[in-house]
């Protein structure tokens, strides 16, 4: 019977994607036995057999030998097995074997649980070791590529997916999981959607569904930030709504607004001096510039001018209170978009 004395030694093999232990002596045929980083056992086994194995960090149980501990540290370069072991061989034929212990298959970093708002989302693994591997995500019933690194998914329930990457060489696989939430949406609804309304008009909008509300733009808003702001747009508009709730899920609205460019003034008016219709003027229309306002009276004489549109008639002529009866007026102006219109029609003037 023959004691041949064998060492173990680790080599980091740069770029080759797994460590070696090797179990040598000088002489017979080497064999070589693979097992992945986080297998529960390495098993020695000794050729020809029935020898027996002896050394520190050795470990025989029901006829097997093990190393003991079986565990050694992701990105330690040395195994606690640094001593000697030997094996007693029945014969003179040795042969050594070659232990390749392969680099854990790791998915780093590790994935994050998240929460989404939409229907469709990205899932993405990037390994902590450069090689070739295969992947498989599951379920794949809502996934678009379950078997690349990087795919596209759909949920409407929470859901557990699971990332299970093979490497190519040693066969080794390494698993992580990611919890997708998906958030309910608001469903926003606003009134009125349409509507129009006349030069130097309010209307009074309303959205619901959400928890927070932002409006655009803010021009001609009372207030942008709450779900009924009063709208009194220069020209026609459309108001966009954004409806968020407490998990920052939003859903988004529209109203349009036209506005009436046809001027709308009184058929009377009354100077009596009260506060109250004491002129004859152009204020519920959105203009560019007036170029006249002219009042004539029966007879088709001018009596009155201006160009100050807003400051309008006050009933008098040549600062004389004019008669009660009809009087006829002429609105030259532009509008908004530079186009020129005229007005004409008649006024009662009461006293």
């Amino acid at each position: 019977m023959n004691r041949i004395v064998w060492s173990l030694l680790l080599v980091l093999m740069s770029g080759a994607g797994f460590a070696q232990v090797s179990i040598t002596n000088g002489d017979g045929t080497a064999l070589t036995q693979r097992y992945c980083y986080n297998d529960t056992n390495y098993l020695l086994a000794g050729i020809p057999a029935g020898g027996s194995f002896s050394g520190c960090g050795i470990l025989e149980r029901n006829g097997q030998w093990y190393f003991n501990p079986v565990a050694a540290t992701n990105g330690v370069s040395v195994f606690p097995y640094q001593c000697p072991l030997t094996y007693t061989a029945t014969n003179r034929q040795l042969v050594s074997r070659n232990l390749l212990i392969d680099k854990p298959v790791v998915i780093s970093p590790s994935m994050a649980d998240i929460g989404l708002c939409v229907d469709t989302f990205l899932l993405q693994a990037k390994m902590l070791y450069a090689g070739a591997y295969d992947y498989v995500w599951s379920p794949a019933a809502f996934l678009e590529r379950p078997d690349t690194s990087f795919t596209k998914g759909g949920v409407q329930q929470t859901t557990t997916f699971v990332l299970t990457a093979t490497d190519r060489v040693s066969g080794c696989k390494g698993t992580d999981t990611v919890t997708v939430t998906r958030y309910p949406v608001p469903v926003l609804k606003v009134t009125p959607s349409s509507v129009t309304i006349n030069s130097r008009g309010t209307v009074q909008l309303l959205a619901s569904g959400a928890e927070y509300y932002e409006w655009t733009p803010y021009a001609g808003l009372s207030h942008p930030g709450i779900a009924n702001p009063v709208a009194s747009p220069q020209g026609p508009v459309i108001y966009t709504v954004v409806g968020y709730n407490s998990f920052s899920c939003s859903d988004t609205a529209e109203v349009s607004i036209d506005v009436n460019e046809t001027l709308a003034l009184p058929n009377a008016f009354t100077p009596n001096g009260d506060g109250k219709n004491d002129f004859f003027a152009v204020k519920n229309m959105a203009f560019q510039g007036v170029h006249s306002f002219r009042i004539f009276d029966r007879w088709g004489r001018m009596i009155f001018e201006t160009r100050d549109a807003a400051q309008g008639w006050d009933g008098t002529i040549k600062g004389i209170s004019a008669e009660q009866g009809m009087y006829f007026y002429e609105i030259r102006l532009s509008l908004r978009d530079g186009t020129a219109k005229i007005f004409k029609g008649d006024v009662m003037l009461m006293r």
